[in-house]
């Protein structure tokens, strides 16, 4: 199908469906506050100019090896951060109700939609993001994480509430695995004492994300990746990457440190390590969004869909998070791979665009611009 066809038919179904999703989430289990940032290249009367790429900033950076500099940066907002409340927020504006569980203690998270019903872990972790025009780099303090280890889940909510929380939600999202320095035994002791002991729900998604893993070896990897694919017969699982960490996790299953530069320069093709990290890890659906396209890797081959680049970004922090609870969004609803795969990228789209996660009208209005100018090209 033509994609003007396919994003015609997508408008039509989603013109049909109710601004507010009967299933429920849970997500888990990060948080942080974000201060996204421009750096100054140079200071003029009518007012800064940023770095529009990494590369001019890193060639300042190498200038300044053995000497010193300063480097100035401008706040443009302060916003919530991490995967969970992310995608959390996402979601909910999407008009799925969830629960999203992590460090939130702090009053910028009383900003997120009424929708997510938050359970604080602690305070954030903080970050700040540099954003620019190729991409962004995101500076990170992780040290409150290092409390958040399964006795400690348990002692502050209960097994009882977890099992309650797993069986009143079809989506259950775990995600910055890389960041968490206890997820491995999180995620196998949730398996253990949360999702086994409970009825199976045929009906039920779990999607992972492990993030960058490029600081974690390659054992830890596949590790962290033995224990997603445990949780297949229990519910539909998928696990999702950007291209950064989908070529990565592709090195570390191949024997290789994941920040091996030279190596990873030298990686087949995405559709190629969808398969290959699919078929090495047996999880069933294997999800990788680069920023011009999206595919999925499923035991009926790769499906892949062509993206739409924002030329005007308002905001690049947290783009992956609202294409996951797009994606997401669409297998609670039973649409289509591809469809799903659309709708994860006009979440995204839409988000990068406005910087603001999509309702569901604000969803399809971007698409129909899509639509508007895949039909005049």
């Amino acid at each position: 199908m033509h994609l003007s066809a396919r994003l015609q038919s997508l408008l039509d179904r989603l013109r049909t469906t109710g601004p507010q999703s009967p299933y429920k989430a849970f997500v888990g289990l990060d948080g942080y506050v974000d201060k996204i940032q421009k750096v100054v290249r140079a200071k003029r009367p009518d007012g800064n100019d940023y770095f529009g790429q990494i590369s001019e900033l890193a060639d300042l950076l190498h200038t300044l090896a053995g000497k010193s500099g300063q480097i100035e940066l401008v706040t443009l907002a302060t916003k919530i951060g991490g995967n969970a409340p992310i995608m959390a927020q996402a979601l909910a504006s999407l008009g799925v109700s969830n629960r999203c569980i992590g460090t939130l203690s702090d009053p910028v998270f009383d900003r997120m939609h009424r929708g997510c019903e938050l359970v604080s872990l602690g305070p954030p972790a903080e970050t700040n993001a540099l954003e620019f025009g190729d991409g962004k780099l995101i500076f990170s303090e992780v040290s409150v994480f290092d409390r958040l280890r399964w006795s400690f889940l348990v002692e502050q909510l209960g097994i009882d509430l977890l099992r309650r929380q797993y069986a009143e939600s079809q989506l259950v999202a775990f995600v910055d695995w890389a960041n968490l320095p206890h997820s491995l035994d999180v995620w196998a002791q949730y398996l253990r004492e949360v999702v086994q002991p409970a009825p199976t729900d045929p009906g039920r998604h779990l999607f992972f994300d492990l993030c960058d893993p490029t600081k974690r070896s390659a054992d830890s990897i596949r590790q962290a990746l033995a224990i997603v694919a445990q949780y297949a017969p229990y519910g539909h699982v998928t696990l999702g990457m950007n291209e950064n960490e989908a070529r990565r996790i592709y090195l570390a299953l191949h024997d290789h440190s994941p920040a091996d530069a030279l190596r990873l320069a030298q990686t087949p093709d995405l559709p190629e390590i969808a398969r290959c990290i699919r078929e090495k890890t047996t999880i069933p659906a294997v999800m990788i969004h680069p920023i011009d396209c999206s595919l999925v890797a499923t035991d009926v081959g790769v499906v892949a869909m062509p993206g739409r680049l924002v030329p005007v970004p308002k905001v690049l922090t947290g783009g992956g998070d609202n294409l996951n609870a797009g994606y997401c969004w669409g297998l609670l609803h039973g649409f289509s791979l591809a469809d799903c795969l659309l709708l994860g990228m006009a979440t995204s789209g839409a988000y990068i665009e406005t910087g603001v996660s999509p309702d569901p009208g604000q969803l399809m209005t971007y698409l129909d611009n899509w639509l508007t100018e895949v039909a005049s090209n």
